[in-house]
């Protein structure tokens, strides 16, 4: 696996973090140079050090105090500016520009250290379309200047092929991977190429344990078995869920299992 940037979406509840937390461990004790970043979601750091697992937490605040500290020349104006009212509810009123800042955030970092990897775990997906489409709204809606030139610079990364992976994690069920579908269109409609759908087979490791199970998992088992064959062509990689005791043993069995099954 030898992209810089991984992004992990889905709906929520999938199984995103744990698949990215998987992952970067399992890069990291590859001996790659990366880190786990929560994006604009809950801090992460407690866990991840729990873990071992490298991490980056981004705060929007402090990701766009230093880019217009860059902009403006000056870390004192860029934090004067930050503090008042009106730039505070800015981000409220324009979500994709918070996603765009953070987006642009990790870009940057990437670009100083050509070794690090960076695993992003994405927001559900609506908030992850935001994310992706943020950059062409505001270029569309400037058209020319020193934000339409950042912009330009951002594409040039996530638009290389050798740069960003995107997995759209999905639960086997019709409805969910017909979500997960229009997702991957949609970004691929964007020119987002690498872009797959990766079901999280939570239910196969429970049945293939000895004990005896109710005869309803079994019904549901037979039923996503018949999904995943139907959506063969949409979704082609499987990852089967663990069932440790914790979460630790839930990430490690995931490590495990994730390489060769996304590679």
């Amino acid at each position: 696996m030898s992209h810089r940037l991984y992004i992990i979406t889905g709906k929520g509840g999938v199984g995103k973090t744990s698949l990215s937390l998987a992952l970067a461990k399992k890069l990291a004790n590859e001996g790659k140079k990366v880190k786990y970043n929560s994006f604009d979601q809950e801090d992460q750091t407690s866990l991840c050090e729990e873990l071992k697992i490298p991490s980056l937490h981004l705060e929007l605040e402090e990701s766009a105090e230093i880019y217009m500290g860059k902009k403006l020349g000056s870390e004192m104006v860029a934090s004067w500016i930050m503090k008042t009212p009106f730039f505070k509810s800015l981000f409220n009123m324009i979500p994709g520009l918070a996603h765009m800042i953070l987006l642009g955030h990790v870009i940057d970092l990437l670009e100083a250290d050509p070794d690090l990897t960076i695993i992003l775990d994405s927001p559900s997906s609506g908030h992850a379309m935001t994310m992706f489409e943020s950059s062409h709204n505001f270029k569309e809606i400037f058209g020319t200047g020193l934000l339409v030139e950042d912009i330009n610079r951002m594409h040039r990364f996530i638009y290389s092929e050798q740069n960003l992976q995107n997995y759209i994690v999905s639960l086997p069920t019709k409805m969910a991977l017909n979500e997960a579908k229009e997702v991957r269109d949609h970004l691929q409609s964007l020119n987002f190429k690498n872009t797959e759908i990766i079901i999280n087979d939570c239910l196969s490791p429970l049945l293939s344990q000895k004990e005896e199970l109710p005869d309803f998992l079994s019904i549901k088992n037979s039923l996503e078995k018949e999904v995943i064959e139907e959506y063969k062509d949409i979704a082609s990689k499987k990852i089967p869920h663990s069932l440790g005791d914790d979460f630790q043993s839930v990430i490690n069995d995931l490590e495990e299992n994730t390489i060769g099954v996304l590679s």
